[in-house]
């Protein structure tokens, strides 16, 4: 039986995106949100974008900063933090993403993104100007991941 990140791949692949592989025994180190599957999301793949490469899953060399990319993971967090007025907007920024880890980001308009919830696995939809002023999708990165596959929810950030 194929497993629910294969066929989310194969989903994408057949709808144009890119979608390059990992071994089957291929485990990244430390995987960010691994205790909501996350970790096994990034397992499956290296390099998984649209083709104009405007929309994106991170993958885990996204995540250990060693992916040789022009926006980084963190790249929302640091244009908050420089629009942040103060001290305290600047720690509400810091506490956010320290809440959450980033998944998805687009640049194909609005600068926007998906992330997990660590404490709850809970995934939101974040865009900007004000990208800690997010929304739930999804309870789970399976439940997005259908919702996607279905046409549902989130599938636009597809196209």
């Amino acid at each position: 039986m194929t497993s629910q990140p294969q066929r989310f791949l194969d989903h994408l692949a057949a709808h144009g995106w890119t979608v390059l592989r990992t071994t089957p025994t291929s485990t990244p180190a430390a995987a960010p949100g691994e205790a909501y599957g996350y970790g096994a999301f990034l397992a499956t793949f290296t390099e998984l974008h649209n083709a104009n490469q405007t929309r994106w899953f991170l993958s885990a060399a996204d995540h250990a900063c060693t992916a040789d990319s022009a926006f980084p993971w963190h790249t929302l967090r640091d244009i908050s933090l420089e629009a942040a007025l103060d001290d305290a907007g600047r720690q509400a920024v810091l506490d956010f993403w320290q809440q959450h880890t980033p998944i998805y980001m687009s640049v194909a308009g609005d600068y926007e993104f998906l992330a997990i919830e660590r404490d709850s696995g809970r995934i939101v939809h974040g865009i900007e100007p004000e990208f800690e002023d997010t929304r739930d999708v999804a309870p789970n990165l399976a439940g997005l991941f259908e919702d996607m596959i279905a046409g549902r929810a989130m599938a636009a950030l597809l196209a």
